[in-house]
């Protein structure tokens, strides 16, 4: 094969392999994202949860107030 054909096939595929790795490292970054994005979620029910509970003594607390 020619030699400077060779080269740029070479150098073409140089630059798909930094393409792959710098894609590789996006999915290590979206699974960490995710990862993280979980445990937001459950923090966020977490505090519902926890509200809820909060609704319902303020409701109890009514109720008792109000003599029933």
């Amino acid at each position: 094969m020619n030699p400077d054909i060779n080269r740029q096939f070479r150098a073409l595929f140089d630059v798909h392999d930094e393409a792959f790795r710098a894609l590789r490292a996006a999915n290590t970054e979206m699974g960490t994202a995710n990862a993280a994005m979980g445990h937001a979620i459950q923090a966020h029910d977490e505090a519902i949860q926890a509200a809820l509970a909060a609704n319902r003594a303020a409701l109890d607390l009514l109720e008792q107030l109000s003599g029933n």
